[in-house]
């Protein structure tokens, strides 16, 4: 079964669950057949609750601690989010039946979001203005840790250079040719000279994806993809300025022309300290979940290969205060307090531009070894046993309590809407996205064809 048909799959099964317990469902939205949203109550506060279900290519694998795949070469969920979608799912219908029994006002809405891996599917849903009027959005996110934090994340664009030359024979008549590759290459150059005169925390990314059919012909078409990550939206569009200046220098070195098309773009995420003070403390009063010897035993299987000294510096990385206190534990379970306020985080989210739109925060919980890199089997075999089931369970627990906190207690959600008042004071939210840009459906599913595991 492909990638693109495993989506559909799941936000079928989400949202019929939902619509079971309910919940008016709204199928299709933003021109993505797998997203949704599902309502329950009337008026405001309106409290969503995201929830995303799609895979990665190649990473199918059993629940057992040795790689050992279910098909091979097929998607599995390497990001834990069959997790992620589930424990939304969980908190919506808890919420639900907490508002029902006890006569709460307001409305519990989830996002069923689709593409996060791949396409920014939250994107589409928030330039169509599917988050216009939520008061609050609580999402959670599979992870090494039980925490909710406060940093933030790079802003993100992706762009792909077209370069357009003349083909000639590449001994014969090389002089009457006009080389799309060279021109690929000197903006490489440029950019890759560029990097000394950005920010510090700016990245630039690119490969070649197209460089001609083989070397005695000139290459009259070739293509680059670059990501231009910073930490604020501003910042970006200033280095994207710069790249694009080398771009034409590359077309004056050779002769040729080069058009952009731009791919998604995700803003940074803007954090919310009373949000996650709310999830913190419901987190404590629920309770981490704690583990037996043979999950222990499950876990250290599977991260035998990675030396103390690669959790040192993967612990470092982490820049937790208290990281040396984990260098003998195996699976976080304890509640840890948000350690990165004023840090900017290297990746880029979707959920960043729910976070300009209305007050948002992506908690983690334990759902994989500390150690664990995540976008592997290693995560795919922890997600699929009682470790990530445990992380689920008190994951979709949290996510209701908090809810339920912002739909009865006016002071809470006064004060998280206050902050993101505060935060978003001189900042204005435009979409990443071109006006006229759709879903790209036929390349989802072009890609998605690509993975089909081998009969």
């Amino acid at each position: 079964m492909l990638n693109w048909d495993l989506e559909f799959k799941s936000a079928a099964l989400l949202a019929d669950t939902l619509e079971e317990h309910g919940f008016q469902v709204q199928r299709g939205i933003a021109d993505m057949p797998t997203a949704f949203i599902a309502n329950y109550g009337k008026g405001h506060p309106i409290i969503g609750i995201m929830g995303e279900y799609d895979a990665l290519p190649g990473l199918s694998q059993k629940a057992v601690p040795t790689k050992e795949p279910v098909i091979e070469g097929a998607p599995g969920h390497g990001c834990g989010h069959n997790i992620h979608g589930t424990s939304g799912l969980g908190g919506a219908i808890a919420t639900k039946i907490a508002m029902a029994e006890n006569d709460i006002k307001g409305t519990i809405r989830f996002y069923g979001t689709p593409a996060e891996e791949n396409y920014g599917g939250k994107l589409f849903m928030v330039r169509d203005g599917f988050f216009d009027d939520v008061n609050a959005v609580l999402s959670h996110h599979p992870n090494s840790w039980n925490s909710a934090l406060i940093g933030s994340s790079n802003a993100i664009k992706s762009y792909k250079f077209h370069f357009y030359g003349k083909s000639a024979h590449a001994a014969g008549s090389p002089e009457l040719g006009r080389c799309a590759l060279d021109a690929v290459e000197l903006m490489n150059i440029g950019v890759n000279f560029l990097r000394e005169h950005i920010i510090d925390k700016a990245r630039i990314h690119y490969v070649i994806q197209q460089g001609g059919t083989q070397p005695n012909i000139v290459p009259e078409y070739a293509r680059s993809w670059y990501f231009v990550r910073a930490p604020e939206m501003e910042q970006l569009e200033q280095i994207y300025q710069r790249i694009l200046k080398i771009a034409d220098g590359a077309d004056l070195m050779t002769g040729t022309t080069h058009t952009i098309e731009q791919e998604i773009g995700c803003h940074n995420v803007i954090p919310n300290k009373q949000l996650s003070a709310l999830i913190v403390a419901n987190m404590r009063e629920i309770g981490a979940p704690q583990y037996d010897a043979k999950e222990i035993q499950f876990s250290k299987t599977i991260i035998q290969d990675i030396t103390l000294e690669e959790k040192r510096m993967m612990l470092q990385a982490l820049k937790h205060p208290q990281w040396e206190k984990f260098m003998d534990v195996t699976l976080c379970n304890t509640v840890e307090d948000p350690w990165d306020e004023g840090i900017v985080w290297p990746s880029s989210t979707d959920v960043g531009d729910v976070s300009w739109k209305a007050p948002a925060l992506e908690f983690n919980t334990t759902t994989s070894a500390i150690v664990d890199p995540f976008h592997s089997w290693r995560t795919v075999a922890h997600c699929g046993m009682s470790i990530g089931h445990k992380s689920l369970i008190f994951s979709a627990k949290t996510l209701a309590t908090t809810a339920l906190d912002l739909l009865t207690k006016p002071e809470a959600l006064k004060k998280v809407q206050g902050e993101f008042k505060h935060r978003m004071k001189d900042k204005t939210y435009k979409s990443p996205l071109p006006a006229d840009m759709k879903p790209p459906h036929d390349l989802a599913r072009k890609q998605a064809e690509s993975y089909k595991p081998p009969k």
